[in-house]
């Protein structure tokens, strides 16, 4: 259930560009080759990958520009969402 006072990270060009600058260097990104499925980038705002058999070895959401601007939690987006 999605938190109406928590603003929701918005699929625009501008926000897949700085998404593109931290998972481009992501470590799952590189190793499950994330850029083959869909979707290929934005996980927070558009849900995990759907590559199989996924695990968690690293993780910039953090980092991301995107993580603090929209107040998310966890990360793994790629992986969790």
């Amino acid at each position: 259930m999605l938190d109406s006072n928590k603003p929701v990270v918005e699929d625009t060009e501008e926000n897949r560009q700085i998404c593109r600058k931290y998972c481009a260097n992501c470590q799952n990104y590189r190793k499950h080759a994330l850029g083959d499925h869909q979707p290929t980038g934005l996980f927070c705002a558009l849900g995990k990958s759907s590559a199989p058999n996924m695990r968690e070895i690293g993780c910039f959401c953090p980092a991301c520009e995107l993580f603090t601007k929209y107040h998310s939690r966890g990360g793994y987006f790629c992986v969790r969402r």
